[in-house]
């Protein structure tokens, strides 16, 4: 007889995040949904995402989409860090620039960067923090992942979104960006894929005690 897989809500409508966050759970017990499934049953839901850390901006997203569609949540909020700009653009990478797309984002960031053009004074990380919602019992818990790198020069690669162009990875000696692999290599040693084994691990636990 076939086990039934434990169905979870992922909150995202990303593709490029889904794709990912699929892959670390394929092997896990649990059926992965995501949000775009249940757009129509919340048309209207708005979700601000006004907190001044990732953390915060996760929970509120996990706790209004969950009690809204009363299912076992998961949300993520992540961005880049850099050091030079002190942090940012973090919780606003997304939104960055006046247009609020991937490319102008990361034209700002160069513009901002035109005067740090040594190595050691470009690096960054990546943060992507992850709550967990279950409406039913209000268990909350939170998890986060980091990767550490450096900003590059100029963008370089297509295979990726967000500040991928621009991310140099230390684990790849600096030499190429994210977005010169297929997100399926990098899943492994990325901010995500650190935060979402973190929440798989953590919903294991969860499960065996209910």
């Amino acid at each position: 007889m076939t086990k039934l897989k434990k169905e979870i809500l992922v909150a995202t409508e990303n593709k490029g995040k889904a794709r990912e966050i699929a892959d670390i759970f394929s092997d896990s017990d649990f059926n992965i949904r995501f949000l775009s499934e249940f757009r129509d049953q919340i048309p209207d839901l708005e979700i601000v995402e006004n907190a001044k850390s990732f953390e915060g901006n996760a929970l509120i997203k996990a706790i209004v989409i969950g009690e809204a569609l009363n299912m076992i949540t998961l949300a993520d909020d992540s961005g880049i860090c850099i050091d030079a700009l002190n942090g940012a653009p973090g919780v606003y990478s997304a939104r960055y620039s006046k247009e609020k797309t991937d490319e102008a984002n990361n034209q700002k960031v160069l513009a901002e960067m035109k005067d740090f053009l040594d190595d050691e004074k470009r690096s960054c990380h990546y943060h992507c923090s992850v709550a967990i919602f279950d409406p039913k019992t209000k268990f909350v818990e939170t998890v986060e992942g980091k990767w550490h790198g450096r900003l590059a020069l100029e963008p370089r690669g297509t295979k990726s979104f967000g500040y991928a162009p621009l991310f140099l990875p230390v684990e790849l000696n600096y030499q190429k960006t994210n977005a010169e692999f297929d997100a399926s290599e990098l899943i492994r040693i990325n901010h995500r894929g650190k935060a979402f084994k973190k929440a798989l691990l953590i919903l294991e636990k969860y499960f065996q005690q209910l």
